[in-house]
């Protein structure tokens, strides 16, 4: 008997009607569906706004990167040429032709460090086109070209030049 009216209690209490009608006030779906709408744009306009954020500053990054060490490699190569122009032989050198193909390669090792996902894409691909001559650059101290330098050192220059105007827009 007991349970039986533990089940009473329960169905009775569950029972209790609420007035008030199952329809929905066009007016306030509009108004919600306005809402959601907004709140919708808001977010992904915020999330494009972290996006933009981020790829700057990975942007900025390898900009600093960049214009630090294309110096280094540009000192590098110049005294290098200097050298190679005074003595007019590659063997005369020494290792000189080793050297700066060293320092060619470790700055573009260090510039491709920071050349990573989420770049702006212009930056990204001006200093791909400088890699590509850089190493350009560094087959025709390889295979000690003499006159054959000035080709690949003026597009490196050129490529250089585009990367670091870019950058320099981009500067805060």
């Amino acid at each position: 008997m007991g349970a039986a009216a533990v089940c009473g209690l329960l169905f009775t209490g569950c029972a209790t009607t609420i007035d008030g009608s199952s329809t929905v006030d066009a007016g306030q779906v509009s108004a919600y569906q306005s809402d959601v709408s907004v709140t919708a744009e808001q977010s992904r306009i915020a999330e494009s706004s972290r996006a933009a954020q981020a790829a700057r500053t990975l942007t900025l990054a390898l900009c600093s990167q960049f214009t630090t060490t294309v110096v280094t490699m540009l000192n590098s190569y110049n005294q290098f040429v200097t050298k190679l122009n005074e003595l007019q032989s590659y063997s005369a050198i020494g290792d000189g032709g080793q050297v700066v193909i060293d320092q060619l390669t470790a700055g573009e090792q260090a510039i491709s460090a920071k050349l990573v996902p989420g770049i702006e894409a212009p930056v990204e691909a001006l200093v791909r086109t400088f890699l590509t001559r850089n190493t350009e650059l560094i087959a025709a101290v390889r295979g000690e070209l003499r006159s054959g330098l000035n080709d690949p050192a003026d597009r490196w220059i050129d490529a250089r030049n585009k990367a670091v105007e870019a950058c320099g827009k981009l500067a805060p």
